[in-house]
Formats: C-alpha cells, structure tokens, sequence
C-alpha cells in the first residue's frame, strides 16, 4: 500500500519521464522545431515510424531542417513501409503538393492516388476525402463521381470536417 502511494505520488511529481518520442513530439507539437528534429532523428534512425513520418514532414516544409524533398520522401517511405497511414498520405501530399517531387514521375496525380489509396484502404479519414477529390477531378484515376462521393462518405463517416461540410453543401445543392 505504501509503496502505491509512494509511486502515485512519484507520477504527481512528475518524478517519472515521458517516452523520448513524447517529449520529441512535445517539442514537434510546440512548434520548436529545432529540438524536436534532435531529438527525432535518433528515433527515427532507430526505426520509429512515428518519428520518421515527422521528421519527413519536418524536410518537407524545412522546419527545423533544411528543405529537402528527398529526404522528406525517404522518411516518409521508410514510416509508410511499416504501414503508418499517416506517412502514407503524406507521401500523397508530397505528390500533390510538392515542388521537385512531381516533376520526378510521369503523373503525379496518379502516384498520389496510389498512396491516398493505401491509407485510405485502411480508414484514413484525410486520405478517404483526398482520394475522393481525385475521383470528383478525375485527377490521376477515372473521373467517377460515384466512386467519389463512396471515399467523400467513408471520410465524413471517419469524422472528416471537410467531408462533412462537403456532403452538406452536396445535400444542400440538391
């Protein structure tokens, strides 16, 4: 009994530490991107797809480190092949929104669809409502409006506040 006390009393205190990739992503969250890239880069070298999905958002956007799309898309690789969805639609959006990245494949539309795809495949809300948007564009796959309005469904149905104000402006303008 004591020593329950003793130990809740040690986690009041604070006298226990958070896990390196919680005070790296303190950091991250925080906006001090200098310090989290510090203290990611060790975790991600050490494989925590966590980690490397936020360091390649960190090269992507060059906070923190200097910009750098490649690096950005081999953490984000790296994060994606041990099925982290949000590495997955990153490298989506490196695709779409990217400046080198694009230019490197023949249709980058398409590699981004492919990507929102395997995360959206698995429930990921933000992947569901841009592979939707894709569908409704006809950007990088068949134009469909059906198949759209499916993936647009699934993301309001995962909480998605874009698909949700957009299946209410659809349901309004009809």
């Amino acid at each position: 009994m004591l020593r329950r006390l003793a130990f809740c009393m040690m986690l009041l205190a604070g006298g226990v530490h958070a896990a390196p990739i919680d005070d790296a992503l303190q950091q991250y969250d925080g906006g001090r991107y200098d310090a989290a890239a510090k203290q990611l880069a060790p975790l991600a070298e050490q494989g925590n797809a966590v980690a490397q999905e936020k360091l390649a958002v960190m090269y992507f956007y060059g906070r923190g480190v200097s910009e750098d799309e490649e690096k950005a898309l081999q953490w984000a690789r790296r994060s994606a092949d041990q099925g982290n969805l949000d590495a997955m639609f990153f490298i989506g959006n490196m695709y779409v929104f990217g400046d080198k990245l694009p230019k490197s494949v023949q249709d980058p539309d398409q590699e981004a669809a492919r990507w929102y795809f395997e995360a959206a495949r698995k429930g990921h809300a933000e992947a569901e409502y841009g592979l939707g948007l894709l569908f409704l564009a006809g950007k990088g796959v068949v134009q469909d409006q059906e198949e759209a309005m499916r993936w647009i469904r699934s993301a309001a149905d995962h909480g998605h506040p874009g698909a949700r104000s957009f299946l209410g402006g659809a349901k309004a303008g009809h």
